[in-house]
């Protein structure tokens, strides 16, 4: 749910509580009055609850930033291996056919592979991670953290295999 929508239901339920609470306030008068006041108290600390504080909202866009890296060089990675633009097809047999070749002996080509790899499984995990609305502040610093790393790594690696491969050139 975008934030638009989200701040459209919150406002909606909140106008329907406060409808509730005048309206046991005006039928039961005061057990009605101590009703609403409970009603009101558990909505709060509902909304609380349920809905995230800007800080935690910030760091998931910075989780989202810190994936993006991840994602480039694995997209980047896939155009070589499938794209069909001239570019990428030139690239992938004659700057970088290394690249495409997982049991090759190269040790930076091995290494990327294995990170390539280690990055798709970490995006697919930190997406299940992002879907959960209960994830707190000290969960995705450690995330982030995690995330700022293997994008480095990955992007180290790629530059390693890309320099080895047009070390070795078509076979």
């Amino acid at each position: 749910m975008d934030s638009a929508r989200r701040d459209l239901s919150i406002a909606l339920w909140g106008a329907l509580i406060f409808a509730v609470m005048v309206l046991l306030v005006l039928l039961l008068k005061l057990p009605g009055a101590i009703i609403a006041g409970l009603l009101g108290v558990t909505a709060l600390l509902t909304r609380r609850r349920f809905i995230p504080s800007p800080e935690v909202e910030s760091l998931r866009s910075s989780l989202m930033i810190a994936c993006d890296d991840i994602r480039d060089i694995v997209e980047a990675f896939d155009n070589l291996q499938h794209g069909s633009s001239t570019q990428a097809l030139a690239d992938r047999t004659l700057h970088f056919p290394a690249l495409a070749n997982t049991d090759l002996s190269v040790p930076e080509v091995s290494d990327f592979h294995l990170k390539y790899g280690a990055a798709q499984r970490f995006l697919a995990r930190v997406d299940a991670y992002l879907q959960s609305p209960d994830l707190e502040r000290v969960q995705l610093e450690k995330l982030i953290r995690i995330a700022d790393e293997r994008a480095l790594e990955l992007e180290d690696a790629w530059v390693a295999a890309r320099n080895a491969a047009r070390e070795i050139g078509p076979s």
